[in-house]
């Protein structure tokens, strides 16, 4: 037991989130989390579902999905090992909104509410960090969003690979696609056909070059000048 629980310990402190937290904190966390393993395809938790804690992932990728009004998945985030997700609901007592899915075999932790509430009354920088954390993916979400309703198929794409430049100013570099393109042109609002037409027009037009998940930016000025 005291192994399985250094182990889960030695786990949660190599998540960002739990960095900074002290050994002894982590290791009493370690006591009461859970470690997961889901397979592709499988459901964590349904639309209304009411929380009982959040979750780390630590392997492989977790979609958030609600169904649209046409009746297809809309993906709402894509969760990549380090990050957490459903702390915000945690806290609030409400519902799921979306539900959640393997897209492939993946491994997480399930933090139950009262373990994390005990931890945040004892530490409150892990409050403040956690509250920032909710913000961003706030600020990132009502970004997303508002670039999916205010602007066209091709400037989302061009907003999407402007915003993962490694450095400010970069005009050539490589976009590793976080997701399978499917995935990536339902979190932009499109359908499959219309993102791979714009990646098609995109390339025709010299301004990257497409190989698999693997996009080459090669005129960032020139993807900038299709969002003006």
């Amino acid at each position: 037991m005291a192994k399985r629980t250094n182990n889960m310990a030695d786990v949660l402190s190599s998540v960002p989130l739990f960095r900074k937290v002290e050994r002894a904190e982590v290791v009493a966390l370690a006591e009461q989390v859970r470690e997961l393993q889901v397979e592709r395809g499988e459901i964590l938790f349904q639309r209304g579902d009411r929380p009982h804690g959040f979750y780390v992932l630590l392997e492989g990728r977790i979609t958030l999905a609600f169904p649209s009004e046409q009746g297809a998945e809309r993906i709402l985030e894509v969760i990549k090992p380090g990050e957490t997700f459903g702390e915000a609901l945690m806290f609030l007592g409400h519902p799921y909104p979306v539900f959640s899915q393997a897209s492939v075999d993946s491994r997480l932790l399930d933090i139950p509410e009262q373990a994390i509430n005990n931890l945040l009354d004892r530490d409150t920088q892990l409050a403040k960090k956690m509250l920032a954390g909710i913000s961003i993916r706030l600020h990132e979400l009502v970004s997303n969003l508002e670039a999916c309703s205010m602007r066209s198929s091709a400037q989302r794409v061009a907003c999407m690979l402007q915003h993962a430049a490694p450095t400010k100013g970069a005009q050539e570099y490589d976009v590793q696609l976080p997701a399978a393109k499917h995935v990536v042109a339902s979190q932009l609002n499109l359908t499959p056909e219309t993102f791979s037409r714009v990646l098609h027009v995109l390339t025709e037009s010299g301004l990257i070059e497409v190989s698999g998940r693997v996009i080459k930016v090669l005129n960032a000025e020139g993807l900038r000048k299709l969002q003006l």
